[in-house]
């Protein structure tokens, strides 16, 4: 197992390509801790994981909220004692034109997708640092790269994810820690599902394609270039 005995923490990690990045790493031998809003979620996803024979923290926070965060990393370090991989996964999005989106759409948004990546990477950063040879790997988008309509708060959290990334990957160059972004395209998960009822699912990704790549960037032998926004299309 590549990845035995360091540990990743992985947000939004109770379902979809969250929960499919968690069990890729555990299956790779890495002790998981998930974080997630609710905890119902949480409990299934860690149940499957410690089947995998590592092991399991589950969490309940907002990542968008700093007291959160610093108690869920707390958690994490009494628990395990290190932190080798962050992957910033949690993200929403709404599909609205810009006229119809509020105030609120725009905060949540820009607060779990961009304000949310930048907390967790702060306060896990320390551990990464001091164990030399992490990983951050940050789920992004292909909206991160293009705009889309009716995406206008999604696009613009996810195009400061991909410069949050490559300003974070020169600042750390010296440290031995590498700093990814993930681009996929559309993915097949519940709220793609019911947001795009009539999508035919074998024409998109699935949560385990952008896990796939996301256990490559972590791997110790690993030479894609830190600061890398790595695009993954349905035939990759």
């Amino acid at each position: 197992m590549r990845l035995s005995g360091r540990v990743a923490v992985v947000t939004g990690g109770s379902r979809g390509i969250g929960k499919a990045i968690a069990i890729a790493l555990a299956k790779e031998g890495a002790d998981i801790a998930i974080i997630a809003r609710t905890m119902e979620g949480l409990a299934l996803a860690a149940k499957l994981i410690r089947k995998l024979g590592v092991g399991c923290l589950a969490v309940a926070g907002d990542v968008g909220k700093s007291a959160d965060v610093e108690r869920l990393f707390d958690r994490v370090i009494a628990e395990f004692g290190r932190i080798d991989i962050l992957v910033n996964n949690a993200g929403v999005y709404y599909y609205k034109p810009l006229l119809n989106t509020t105030e609120k759409d725009w905060d949540e948004t820009v607060g779990t997708n961009l304000k949310g990546v930048y907390l967790c990477t702060k306060e896990a950063l320390p551990y990464i640092i001091k164990d030399r040879g992490g990983v951050i790997v940050n789920i992004s988008s292909g909206g991160g790269k293009r705009g889309f309509a009716n995406f206008s708060a999604y696009c613009a959290s996810k195009f400061g994810v991909n410069g949050f990334t490559q300003s974070l990957a020169e600042e750390l160059g010296h440290k031995s820690v590498r700093v990814y972004a993930v681009c996929p395209g559309v993915v097949d998960t519940q709220t793609i599902r019911d947001m795009w009822p009539d999508m035919d699912p074998s024409e998109i990704l699935k949560p385990e394609h952008v896990a796939e790549k996301v256990l490559e960037l972590c791997m110790p032998d690993c030479r894609v270039k830190s600061g890398a926004a790595v695009d993954i299309h349905k035939f990759y």
